[in-house]
């Protein structure tokens, strides 16, 4: 696991899991510090979870991808197919979107805390 920071940020932008011979895996990204990410237009970090989670899940069915969505043991939208799961942090006292990205290897199963290839910590991750 290695944390990065942006210039100008104040805190660490995202958080990066790597599998063997340090390959890079999986990308979390955080809602106040990280770089906004979009989906055609879908801006995915820092959102209210509750605002994002219907339009996501849309876009998702939209590409016939229905067998893909699901909610995670923590209530977070995903879809494996995209490896991607938008977790909800809370830093502030609010809710907002902290999404994962992973490798096609590692997309079957994104979102489940234990056993999973993401690093227990990140599930921890709620400030």
């Amino acid at each position: 696991m290695a944390e990065f920071r942006l210039p100008n940020s104040g805190g660490q932008a995202l958080t990066s899991y790597c599998a063997g011979a340090g390959r890079l895996h999986g990308v979390a990204i955080d809602p106040l510090h990280g770089p906004q990410i979009t989906m055609d237009g879908l801006r995915l970090v820092g959102r209210v979870p509750s605002q994002l989670a219907d339009r996501f899940t849309d876009y998702v069915l939209s590409r016939g991808l229905r067998k893909d969505v699901y909610v995670s043991q923590e209530g977070d939208p995903g879809a494996d197919e995209l490896g991607l799961q938008l977790r909800a942090q809370r830093p502030g006292g609010i809710f907002l979107t902290r999404p994962v990205f992973v490798a096609r290897e590692w997309a079957d199963g994104v979102g489940a805390t234990s056993p999973g290839h993401i690093a227990r910590a990140e599930w921890q991750v709620h400030a």
